[in-house]
Order: structure tokens, then sequence, then C-alpha cells
């Protein structure tokens, strides 16, 4: 089942905020679950240790301070992640067509368990 809507790049430059500070709000929660496997598996390690980096440099700071610093430092490489995430659909305002928790719960189900 495809889910409609517009991919990052295809947002217009407001519409791309709203995604990018909604994307980065969650990969920082993500990052603090230790919890980020999935999207390793589907976009550049690099551009993620890139961010993580500032993440555990930062990482006694409270979330909301923790996510306008790494804005500030590593918009560049979240813009690289969404604009690589072609399966993630947007409406026109930014907004995640699929909550970014649920459809990461989806993802997580799909996985093989361990025995």
């Amino acid at each position: 089942m495809a889910t409609t809507g517009l991919s990052y790049s295809e947002l217009s430059e407001d519409a791309k905020e709203v995604a990018l500070n909604s994307f980065i709000n969650f990969y920082v929660d993500q990052y603090r679950r230790g919890s980020l496997e999935i999207l390793s598996s589907q976009v550049s390690n690099e551009l993620m240790a890139t961010i993580n980096q500032i993440l555990c440099d930062n990482a006694f700071m409270g979330h909301q301070e923790l996510v306008n610093v790494s804005t500030r430092l590593s918009k560049p490489a979240y813009q690289k992640i969404l604009t690589a995430l072609t399966n993630v659909k947007f409406h026109e305002d930014g907004e995640p067509v699929v909550d970014w928790m649920k459809a990461w719960e989806q993802k997580e189900e799909q996985l093989p368990e361990e025995d």
C-alpha cells in the first residue's frame, strides 16, 4: 500500500522547514532512546555520525535546547537525510503523512525477531 503525498524535495521552502523541525525533534528523541537502527539502515551513516557527535557532546542539555543546538549545527545533514528518505511522504504543509513515531513502530514490527 503506497502512501500518497510529497517527498521532502517536492515541498515548498516553508513546508520543508516544518518537515525539518518535526524530523529533528523525532531524531533527537530516538537518539536519546538509542533507537536509530532503522534509520541507519536507510541513510548514510556518515551523516548520522555527524549529527550524533553533536548530540553526544551536548547530551547534558534538555530536549528542546538539544534540538535547537542540533538544528543550528547539523541542519544540512538533516536535510540530506530527509532528501534520501524518498519513501517518507509529507502533506503540502510539511507535516508527515504518517506520524514519525507511528511510521517507526510499523517498521520495528517488520523487523525479524531474535530467538
